[in-house]
């Protein structure tokens, strides 16, 4: 009994394709199901304006907007502070509150401004449009680097990706490609694409392009390396991409957004945003955001379909700049799923129980019925209907002629006949030893498979809810065949079919907890290996080696802002790290364990006579500065060799012997600091002293400053750009940028304050 039965499995998206679906919607990535849903109905729907406004951030999340009045508004804006406008270009000079902005020039309006995009370089470029030309800004030095005129062509939108900026010409109907310092170039678009209004790109590149903006015919065009596809969307306004997958469509004023997946074959509709207040004059994604953990409920309204880097889309007020939030949706109250035929291999076969991964908020049921037979060909077969909120080009999967047969036309269950109740499982999952993550919505849940023996079984899943919620499937397991407890009776007991059905249906109560229990007892080896033991188990394994473990390392970071759990390396190499306990190699690897990435681990003593660059240290116990092996900065012009100690030995043990220095590349929080303090508090020598840097500390100057050794040289997080008003100055910030550099004879114009 300890043994895993065989199992008929439904579980991707492809696999979840051939099914049938009545009021019902798929997510095909995620491979999950819920209830179909639409958008609230929206009165008083005002007109989509004639022309829009351009908006577009920088890398210092400012947000430029173009005006009718001909002028281009900054506004500094963050997610924690409350915007303020100022002038920027075509207007004249004027004082402003933040007093960090002196407009490029008193010049007179420019002739109607449309479309804005900035570049990775912070290069502005703007749609003139009354003139037919683009103007490119540097935000850095604050003037006008060039003028791309456009004879007759018209530029209306623009949309960036890395320091290319795609342009719509609406006097020429045609999109093109530029750069800060080249020629504009044409970009293909799809054929009987006509009528470009608006462009977005997305961070991979892909591009959309709205047609005939405002228009009952207004269209979307996805041109990228994954997807080629268009589909109507009647008076859109606008497109922006609020991930690499998630296009957000703006509609007229008073509607909510539209939000689509786009797949390589289609686009799945997705949960709406709702955009108080929107003039219908364009949207802009703001600043990228941390993502949504995995399950967590965000702007798809379920779960996170963001991606890893989400952004929201914000879009102008009447009021004033605004992110739109996520919108209610209606679900329908009942839909239903039909799975496509699944073979036991086997005839006269006893199916088992049925599995399933679901979620099932309050309100809301999940009930089952089975359909099973042998020979069931004959009869004409169901079709496949396609789920609910899905656009495009219907191709399900690759091959649908290897798709199972769908159950008998004649012999499928009606609305409401499905009364298989789901129980759920206590421990969650129906394995020995595993539980579902805290952060998982999805348990499990089991029913007996009922209905007479034979190979072939079809499920129908009918969702119900309450228009609010819904419920959600994930995965399916139906298991086979069923288990052997009649046959282990006396023979009187099962005789005839009807109290052999009835005896088997009632032992599938205790079948389930018996087989549970047997299946620990057998598997119970599971338990004393680090990385398959269940977490509340672990503390219990650690004792095994003399560990009382730290709850904080069940959060232990990752490159990349994730965490996981270092606890289960921690006891598979407990013996082995107490062997070297103390030692270099020992501190090391116990920091890297909790960190997941590579530590350096400095002792000063082995720093004694290079040197290092001190700055107002008037009692150093060396001079020369070393910058990486043999360029010295400080020292003796012709110097050879390492410089030599001045003052006494114990001048030189006080300041090297027993010492050394913790280097970790990465940003680190106040708890993970503590817990690496911790490490080496524990487990280094009680004689030595210890200092840690991180990232957000900066090189350090005046403290034996060693290139590739003690220092790394790159782009760090632990430095922002400084603004007036919202930084400390000398505290980890930066003052500028650097102008151009090249090896040997650049220049540095970045100042690092902190």
């Amino acid at each position: 009994m300890s043994e895993l039965r065989p199992f008929a499995l439904l579980r991707t998206g492809d696999q979840w394709l051939r099914c049938s679906f009545e009021r019902a919607f798929l997510d095909p990535e995620d491979g999950v199901i819920e209830l179909g849903w639409h958008g609230e109905q929206r009165s008083a729907i005002g007109e989509a304006p004639p022309t829009w406004d351009g908006l577009a951030f920088d890398n210092e999340c400012r947000l430029y907007r173009s005006r009718e009045s001909g002028r281009i508004d900054r506004v500094n804006w963050r997610g924690d502070m409350e915007p303020s406008e100022e002038a920027f270009a075509g207007a004249a000079p004027a004082p402003h509150p933040m007093g960090d902005f002196t407009p490029v020039e008193a010049a007179p309006p420019l002739r109607q401004p449309r479309g804005l995009a900035v570049d990775m370089n912070d290069r502005l470029f703007i749609a003139e449009t009354g003139a037919d030309a683009i103007l490119v800004y540097d935000l850095w030095e604050h003037r006008l680097l060039r003028r791309i005129h456009l004879p007759g062509g018209r530029p209306t939108d623009l949309a960036a990706h890395g320091a290319a900026i795609y342009a719509v010409l609406e006097g020429s109907d045609t999109l093109i490609r530029v750069t800060a310092g080249g020629d504009p170039s044409g970009v293909a678009v799809p054929a009987g694409c006509a009528g470009l209004a608006r462009v977005a790109a997305a961070p991979d590149g892909a591009l959309a392009v709205l047609t005939l903006a405002g228009m009952p015919a207004a269209r979307i065009w996805i041109s990228g390396p994954a997807a080629q596809i268009n589909f109507p969307e009647p008076f859109a306004t606008d497109v922006e991409w609020e991930s690499e997958r998630v296009l957000v469509v703006a509609r007229r004023p008073g509607e909510d957004f539209a939000r689509y997946e786009i797949g390589s074959d289609a686009a799945t509709r997705l949960h709406p945003l709702r955009a108080r207040g929107y003039l219908g004059r364009g949207i802009v994604a703001t600043p990228e955001a941390a993502a949504a953990s995995p399950g967590e409920r965000c702007l798809c309204g379920g779960t996170c379909h963001c991606g890893p880097r989400a952004r929201r889309i914000g879009y102008w007020t009447a009021h004033g700049f605004r992110s739109a939030v996520a919108a209610r949706v209606i679900y329908e109250t009942l839909g239903r799923v039909t799975t496509y035929r699944l073979d036991s291999g086997d005839f006269q076969t006893v199916w088992g129980r049925l599995f399933l991964d679901a979620c099932i908020p309050e309100g809301t049921s999940v009930r089952a019925c089975a359909l099973i037979g042998d020979e069931l060909d004959e009869e004409p077969s169901a079709d496949r209907q396609p789920p609910g909120n899905r656009l495009g080009a219907w191709r399900p999967v690759a091959r649908p002629d290897l798709s199972p047969p769908m159950p008998p036309l004649a012999r499928l269950p009606g609305p409401g006949e499905c009364s298989q109740l789901l129980h759920r499982r206590e421990s969650g999952r129906e394995l020995p030893w595993t539980q579902p993550l805290a952060e998982d919505p999805f348990v499990t849940y089991e029913a007996p498979i009922e209905g007479g023996p034979g190979r072939y079984l079809w499920l129908t899943l009918e969702l119900a809810g309450d228009t609010r919620v819904s419920p959600r499937v994930k995965c399916l397991r139906a298991e086979h065949p069923t288990h052997d407890y009649v046959r282990r009776l006396p023979r009187t007991f099962s005789r005839e079919e009807q109290a052999a059905s009835f005896l088997r249906r009632y032992l599938a109560l205790f079948e389930g907890f018996l087989g549970e229990v047997e299946a620990r007892a057998v598997d119970r080896n599971i338990l004393l290996h680090p990385c398959g033991a269940p977490d509340e188990v672990l503390p219990w394994l650690a004792r095994f080696v003399g560990l009382v473990l730290d709850e904080r390392w069940a959060r232990a970071p990752r490159p990349g802002g994730r965490t996981h759990d270092a606890r289960r390396a921690l006891i598979a190499e407990a013996t082995e790290l107490f062997r070297f306990r103390g030692t270099v190699a020992g501190l090391r690897r116990f920091l890297e364990l909790y960190l997941g990435l590579r530590v350096v681990l400095l002792e000063h003593y082995r720093l004694r006579g290079l040197g290092g660059a001190v700055l107002g240290d008037q009692g150093a116990a060396f001079s020369s500065s070393v910058v990486g092996a043999g360029f010295r900065v400080g020292g003796s012009v012709g110097a050879e060799g390492s410089a030599p100690l001045s003052g006494s030995i114990e001048d030189a043990f006080r300041t090297h012997a027993h010492r050394f220095s913790v280097l970790v590349p990465a940003l680190l929080t106040s708890e993970q600091l503590d817990v690496v303090r911790h490490i080496l508090d524990v487990h280094r020598p009680a004689h030595t002293l210890v200092d840690i840097c991180t990232v957000s500390a900066g090189m350090r100057v005046g403290r034996g400053l060693h290139v590739a050794l003690s220092s790394i040289v790159g782009r760090t997080g632990g430095f922002a750009t400084l603004q007036l008003g919202a930084s400390a100055l000398g505290r980890g910030a930066i003052l500028g940028r650097p102008t151009g550099s090249s090896a040997g004879a650049g220049t540095a114009g970045a100042l690092r304050v902190g």
